[in-house]
């Protein structure tokens, strides 16, 4: 009995061992088996970043290599946004600062105490640019304005570009772009200050020059050659008059106070137009040109009869001096989409592509002799644009030099309304049909103080 239990007291612990080696043995098979899948994931995973599954090694050296790009090309972004002159700003969905270039703080003031993880409202307080980049997330577009910001060293101003980053409409990342516009507006004021008081003062003088020689040509009996040369300084001094005219009211389009003083009322778009034709049908009857005017009569904009009335009859005398004897001109006024579109067409010889773009500035001419020849100053066209920029609207041209020459110049303003959001009451008169404007029609714009300067700039 005594070697039966001496051998079942060895008998068991063995068993344990045994069975406790087994257990580590196929533990640590585990964790092998586990170690050589990780291994396998990883070097898949290296492989896949690397492009080159079937060779994790080479994989993870080309990923490698593509971090150390990334890395550079970080760099140069962030140098770039450091030395660019206009201000980048990049927001989140709460409009939380992400990205603040130097430029931006230096136009919005935003101080010493770093931006990056503030919002944007606690930099600069503006409610046109919270209303921009609201209009901005509901749309989903790109939405630009021209805003003016508080500074320390006085007021400044910014053209404004809000752009999303993503197609999730309401909570898409921004990207504010903005470009310091503060000189440029100062030279401009300068400039316009500076052009209307140069013009109020030659005013005069030339006004005195102009008379005396009209009086002489047309009241003494001078030499032949005297004569002429009173009559071509009476030509001159009318020309200088008019540039002079024109400057004068250029100048007080562009001066923001002065604008506030133009009048601001309903304009019925019947009105002006027939004022406008009126105006220019002695010119286009000497060249037996046909003036055919579709007009919608419900049309009313605010803003000045004069003005507009002006801005018309410059379209329909450039018309008239730059379409062929014996053609026609259309003009037309409908509503676009909100908008009062007033369109004349002649069939001139066109306008070079090249040309359209500087058409509307000052003094920019296509054929510079032609338009000395017919008495243009320059002007005629950047008046038009002003004036349509003044009532919240635009001018635009379109032409063609083909065999089916001609152009058509727009002036698109927006409709008037009245308090309860609807188009003012329609004109009694009817609307004019297309027919030859040749006779008289009813002026509910008003009789403009002086002639308009319908001198084209092209």
């Amino acid at each position: 009995m005594q070697p039966t239990t001496e051998a079942a007291s060895y008998f068991v612990p063995c068993v344990l061992a045994s069975l406790a080696a087994v257990a580590c043995g196929t533990l640590l098979a585990i964790m092998i088996f586990q170690r050589r899948a990780e291994h396998r994931r990883i070097a898949a995973a290296l492989g896949a970043l690397g492009g080159d599954e079937s060779n994790p090694v080479r994989g993870a050296r080309a990923a490698a290599d593509e971090a150390i790009r990334l890395d550079g090309a970080l760099k140069e972004l962030r140098a770039i946004l450091a030395t660019a002159p206009v201000g980048i700003v990049a927001l989140d969905s709460i409009d939380r600062i992400v990205t603040i270039n130097p430029a931006a703080v230096r136009l919005l003031d935003a101080g010493d105490r770093p931006a990056e993880g503030r919002l944007l409202i606690e930099i600069v307080r503006s409610p046109d640019l919270e209303t921009l980049i609201a209009s901005a997330r509901e749309t989903g577009r790109r939405a630009e304005a021209e805003l003016p910001f508080s500074a320390a060293g006085g007021e400044r101003r910014a053209g404004c570009s809000v752009v999303p980053l993503s197609r999730d409409v309401g909570n898409a990342q921004l990207l504010l772009v903005l470009e310091d516009r503060t000189e440029l507006r100062r030279l401009e004021s300068l400039r316009t200050e500076f052009v209307a008081n140069v013009s109020h003062e030659l005013r005069t003088p030339i006004t005195s020059i102009r008379g005396y020689a009209e009086t002489l040509a047309e009241n003494f009996a001078l030499p032949p050659d005297a004569a002429r040369f009173s009559q071509i300084i009476a030509r001159s001094a009318s020309r200088l008059g008019a540039i002079i005219d024109d400057l004068l009211l250029l100048s007080s389009l562009e001066d923001p106070s002065a604008r506030r003083d133009i009048t601001n009322t309903p304009v019925r778009i019947a009105g002006i137009v027939a004022e406008a034709v009126e105006q220019v049908t002695p010119a286009a009857n000497e060249k037996r040109l046909a003036i055919d005017v579709t007009v919608d009569p419900s049309l009313w904009v605010m803003g000045s009869a004069g003005l507009l009335a002006h801005a018309v009859a410059n379209l329909v005398s450039n018309a008239a001096k730059y379409g062929p004897a014996d053609s026609r001109i259309t003009v037309t006024a409908a509503a676009e989409a909100g908008y009062a579109v007033i369109s004349v067409s002649d069939h001139g010889p066109g306008i070079p592509e090249i040309h359209r773009e500087r058409l509307f500035e000052r003094f920019y001419r296509v054929d510079r002799a032609r338009s000395r020849d017919s008495g243009g100053t320059g002007l005629g066209l950047a008046i038009v644009k002003h004036v349509a920029m003044v009532h919240g609207g635009y001018a635009g041209v379109e032409s063609r030099t083909d065999a089916n020459h001609g152009s058509t110049f727009r002036i698109r303003m927006p409709l008037a309304t009245d308090r309860g959001g609807k188009n003012l009451p329609m004109a009694t008169t009817p609307a004019t049909p297309a027919s030859s404007m040749q006779t008289q029609s009813e002026h509910s714009a008003g009789t403009l103080p002086i002639a308009p300067s319908s001198r084209r700039t092209a």
